[in-house]
């Protein structure tokens, strides 16, 4: 079994009152407000509808995104170049209309190939392995480029890479950087390409400056004890490119991250104080799916005749209760979800597109088949059970591998 590379824990849906994989009637004491989304929530999606038949609410292990009224499921695809004992595994990022069943590839790590030449080309007498062949259990080289979703808005998907290359008796190397993809062309967004030329030069300045003052207050404290030392801070730099977007309040921010390149320790991701920033031409298709900050434990989604309304729950699994709150402030209870909730996707709007729902029940219905093997994702070495071009669920990851410094 090929395991993907999204670092995060076992996908353990434990649902106060939600079913995963079949719907759960929820009776109120009078008939909920109507309404239809679907809430994205840390590992899973919850598709809730509430009308006069009542509220039901269905939850599946996969990461959808929505696009001009169009769903489309992301997944990875593991690329493996292994030798005997050498392991190369790289991903492929794409997206899959659901209606039309359609996929297109969003990205492909190169960095595993070209190593897998090199390698290939120093050891002339290896061969690489089969997909159902083994390789060493003590490989000398493990070699991984492991993509993370780490959000979706819009359009604009925000992932976090990382290279690991460690030889037994050689020089290890390990990368860090973030990025955006554009869902609709498959391209690595830039600064302007989101923001327009003005606003990306002041905010390349404006991130290159927080940088600046980063680095020397880490400089000073730098080789104490859990401190980076100096040479792992002289393999971190600025690069404009690498950047993720957040919210706050329904208000767009630009959170920076430094470049970390060919260390020969994990230091990690180093992400900047966030930006503010002077809300861009899409951002009013994407500000319905994030919440209004009420209160300190409580967000709301408001809508015409209702507001959605989610409160963490004081527990150790740090799950968020959910409402809907009509008008005259009767509540009917959703049930709990795992925090951290990303975003709500709202269904009924005139933009959706015809097939939507038949769409969305034929992915639910295949997501809740899928093996607890393919929902715990993490690197490991070469082992059997799953071949390169198999299809992998993206499983979104809001936190990086690493402990961050600065703001969120």
């Amino acid at each position: 079994m090929v395991y993907s590379g999204m670092r995060v824990g076992p996908l353990v849906l434990l649902l106060s009152s939600l079913a995963v994989g079949a719907c759960e009637r929820v009776e109120p004491p009078s008939p909920a407000p109507h309404a239809e989304f679907i809430i994205a929530a840390a590992d899973s999606v919850f598709w809730v509808r509430s009308d006069d038949d009542g509220i039901r609410v269905r939850g599946a292990p996969m990461v959808l995104a929505q696009v001009g009224g169009r769903f489309a499921e992301l997944y990875l695809v593991d690329d493996d170049y292994s030798f005997y004992d050498a392991v190369y595994v790289g991903h492929r990022l794409y997206k899959r209309d659901l209606i039309s069943g359609d996929s297109v590839q969003l990205y492909a790590d190169t960095l595993m190939p070209l190593l897998a030449r090199a390698y290939a080309a120093a050891n002339p007498e290896e061969r690489p392995l089969s997909p159902a062949e083994q390789g060493s259990e003590n490989p000398r080289t493990v070699a991984t480029a492991d993509l993370m979703v780490l959000d979706v808005h819009g359009p604009w998907l925000s992932y976090e890479y990382h290279t690991d290359v460690d030889v037994i008796g050689g020089v290890s190397s390990h990368g860090a950087r973030r990025g955006v993809i554009d869902l609709r062309t498959g391209t690595v967004a830039t600064l302007e390409a989101l923001f327009g030329a003005p606003a990306a030069r002041r905010l390349a300045a404006s991130g290159r400056e927080r940088w600046r003052v980063m680095r020397d207050s880490l400089l000073v404290i730098s080789d104490r004890d859990g401190r980076p030392t100096r040479e792992e801070i002289d393999r971190l730099g600025f690069d404009p490119r690498s950047f993720i977007l957040g919210v706050s309040d329904r208000e767009p921010r630009l959170r920076f991250a430094v470049v970390q390149s060919a260390s020969p320790s994990a230091t990690g991701v180093v992400e900047l104080e966030p930006i503010a920033l002077e809300e861009p031409t899409w951002w009013p298709e994407v500000r319905e799916a994030h919440p209004v900050e009420e209160f300190i434990q409580e967000r709301a989604w408001p809508r015409e005749g209702f507001t959605l309304l989610g409160r963490h729950a004081d527990t150790p699994m740090a799950r968020v209760e959910f409402s809907l709150r009509d008008d005259g402030g009767t509540e009917w209870r959703l049930g709990s979800l795992p925090s951290p909730i990303l975003r709500v996707m709202w269904l009924g709007d005139t933009s959706d597109v015809p097939g939507t729902r038949q769409a969305l029940t034929k992915a639910f219905n295949e997501a809740a088949f899928y093996s607890q093997d393919t929902r715990i994702v993490r690197h490991a070495p070469r082992a059997t059970g799953r071949r390169a071009t198999d299809r992998i669920p993206v499983v979104a990851s809001a936190t990086p591998r690493f402990p961050r410094t600065g703001g969120r």
